[in-house]
């Protein structure tokens, strides 16, 4: 099937901006992912279509650039488009547009399909790309990256699971754990840097009432940049649910 791209308008509304009016990262990520169920549906194959058939998808990595942030009342189009499938792997590219049609912010994200009954991950059904429709284009050449495990953080916070944190899978959504992350950076940072950009892999699903912790750690540092690691973790740290680099520029 030729290429077919999936695109989704949005107007950034108040509760989507931070002390600057601008859009948060968080919010992005949900508009992305917002977009990508919309594009699901439309080829017959959203939530409810996989869940008759016992599957959904689970995100396992993210990578996210913003060039700059889109403002309050900003209106903005998201790209989206598959570009790979392989066994159980779905790859799907992003960009984020602004209303003269620059691109502002790309993504990638890395999906499993899983069997849920089994909790297990399944092949993707060969069918899938026809009805998507590949494209191979990458919006993030070499988007994923080995993320650190082995570091004592420089600060962090610790968080209890609540009942609105829990997604339809009955575990903790993803962008919980991109707000645990940033929470952790310190004070100083989020007043004067802006996240240029964040890399998400996920480990080990969480439930409601766990507590969990945030960790991270400066891995560089200069007047115009630094850059964090960062760990999700059970409440002693013995266990790793999440891992994420971000990336900081001066405001």
């Amino acid at each position: 099937m030729s290429h077919q791209r999936f695109t989704k308008q949005f107007e950034i509304y108040y509760y989507q901006i931070d002390r600057h009016q601008k859009a948060t990262p968080v919010s992005l990520l949900n508009l992305l992912e917002e977009t990508a169920i919309s594009h699901s549906d439309s080829v017959g194959l959203g939530v409810q279509t996989l869940l008759s058939q016992g599957l959904c998808w689970i995100l396992n990595r993210w990578s996210f650039q913003m060039d700059r942030y889109p403002a309050l009342n900003e209106k903005i189009t998201v790209e989206t488009w598959p570009s790979h499938f392989e066994k159980f792997y779905a790859t799907r590219q992003f960009l984020i547009k602004d209303s003269d049609g620059n691109i502002i912010g790309r993504a990638v994200t890395l999906w499993i399909l899983l069997n849920f009954e089994r909790r297990r991950p399944t092949r993707v059904p060969d069918d899938f790309g026809d009805k998507y429709g590949m494209d191979s284009t990458e919006a993030i050449p070499s988007p994923f990256s080995g993320l650190d495990t082995n570091f004592a953080a420089d600060c962090g916070l610790e968080f209890l699971v609540r009942r609105s944190d829990i997604d339809t899978n009955q575990h903790v959504n993803n962008s919980k754990y991109v707000e645990w992350a940033l929470e952790a950076v310190p004070q100083d940072i989020y007043d004067q840097f802006s996240l240029k950009s964040l890399e998400v892999e996920y480990k080990k699903e969480i439930s409601y009432g766990a507590s969990v912790y945030s960790g991270c750690k400066f891995t560089f540092e200069c007047s115009e940049k630094c850059e964090f690691s960062h760990r999700i973790t059970n409440s002693d740290q013995s266990l790793d649910h999440a891992l994420a680099k971000t990336i900081w520029i001066r405001c």
